[in-house]
């Protein structure tokens, strides 16, 4: 018999408890016994027993978490052309040290789905239920939460399909797991627009691959967010919810440094530079509900908890930027910059403060493209394609340097 849909749950619970023998037993009477029992020896057959869940963390009601693609952490952060998703990060959690595991893209979310990539070292397109091992939605069902995913462009729900317009299923790792019920793999029209409390207790959302940065920009993918998320992250604050928004990997010119927001319920506003990773993302997800057991490389790190309102330490960095000093020389950053092969382009580097007169330098600079010293002004038809990070330096008369880095994209057309 197939798992209940989430979207058949009361709008509100009184209480979370754990599966007793009786319980099992009304279960069994319904034709449910053998769900609940697979879904326990798969756990104790793939999975790390779990300790009591981390101090610090609270109980939430829902996490919704939606997954991105290809983008540097700078690309993101600080950039103009993510004005919603930089609202989000400024009235919640930043992570500055999170970083994916590895490339190409789908490695990166069986890491962050089962704690370990199982293998795959590809996008190519995996065989359906396949693989047994502990993932994070069999350990939520097995301790008795609900689970289930939101893919926009997925042709139905359960299905396996490993393209289907802008879908893909290399963004999808939970279809290739025998031990989730394919009925949790739900199409974006099924996310309860006009009724959040009838989301699962956990939920991945993954957009279409344009909506998701990956073949279109950040402002797309942005804007897109703003219009579709934005209602759930205002109403889980006020609901003891919690949105997460994390990507797979940068776009391989740089640390593979990734933006990572809280967001919602019980979450100290502030940037935290602690280094993470998504087997840390996916710790952090089992021990808000409390599984049984910890999936993959999951077991071996921390929760991230520093983030929640309760815990004391690290302190988290304050948002704003301290104010300089009137006369001390100071770099503006340009913000993120976006050329054309082959065609003119000009960035314009601007000091103020210092002792004059002040020369400019940049690092990272495609071919065609250089600097010039004495006004800052980056200029030439740039060769190549792709996103390159660029540091430029301004150096006064008194030798004091200052520093900007800005990611520079350069389009074919």
């Amino acid at each position: 018999m197939p798992l209940p849909s989430p979207e058949a749950r009361p709008r509100r619970r009184t209480a979370r408890r754990p599966v007793t023998v009786a319980a099992l037993a009304a279960c069994s009477a319904l034709g449910l016994l053998g769900a609940f029992t697979v879904a326990n020896s798969q756990a104790a057959e793939s999975g790390s027993a779990a300790p009591a869940a981390a101090a610090a963390l609270p109980s939430y009601d829902h996490v919704v978490v939606v997954v991105y693609e290809n983008k540097q952490y700078g690309e993101i952060i600080g950039s103009a052309n993510a004005p919603y998703i930089n609202q989000l990060a400024g009235g919640g959690a930043s992570l500055t040290g999170m970083k994916a595991l590895t490339h190409p893209s789908q490695p990166n979310y069986f890491n962050l789905f089962s704690g370990s990539t199982q293998g795959i070292t590809g996008d190519g397109c995996y065989t359906p239920q396949s693989m047994t091992a502990a993932n994070l939605g069999q350990e939520l069902i097995a301790a008795g939460r609900t689970f289930a995913t939101y893919n926009e462009d997925l042709p139905a729900e359960g299905s396996t399909a490993c393209t289907s317009g802008q879908y893909a299923q290399k963004h999808n790792p939970w279809f290739a797991f025998k031990n989730v019920p394919l009925n949790t793999g739900k199409t974006w029209a099924q996310f309860p627009q006009n009724d959040f409390g009838a989301l699962p207790d956990l939920s991945f959302v993954v957009p279409n691959q344009c909506n998701d940065m990956h073949s279109c920009s950040v402002g797309t993918g942005d804007t897109w967010t703003k219009n579709n998320i934005d209602a759930y992250a205002q109403w889980a604050k006020a609901h003891n919810s919690l949105l997460v928004l994390t990507w797979d990997e940068d776009n391989y010119l740089g640390s593979n440094q990734i933006a990572t927001v809280f967001y919602g319920a019980n979450v100290k506003t502030g940037t935290y530079a602690g280094a993470f990773n998504h087997h840390h993302l996916l710790r952090t997800f089992e021990d808000l509900f409390g599984t049984a057991t910890h999936a993959g490389n999951a077991a071996g790190v921390e929760p991230i908890t520093e983030v929640f309102s309760g815990s004391t330490t690290p302190t988290p960095t304050p948002t704003p930027t301290p104010t300089p000093t009137p006369g001390d020389l100071k770099l503006a950053n340009p913000g993120p910059q976006t050329c054309k092969f082959n065609q003119s382009c000009t960035v314009q580097l601007t000091a103020t403060g210092g002792k004059a007169p002040v020369r400019y330098a940049a690092t990272g600079l495609p071919w065609g493209l250089s600097v010039d010293a004495g006004t800052g002004r980056i200029s030439g038809k740039p060769w190549g394609s792709g996103t390159v990070q660029i540091t430029a330096t301004a150096t006064d008369a008194a030798g004091t340097t200052v520093t900007a880095a800005f990611p520079l994209t350069v389009n074919w057309f």
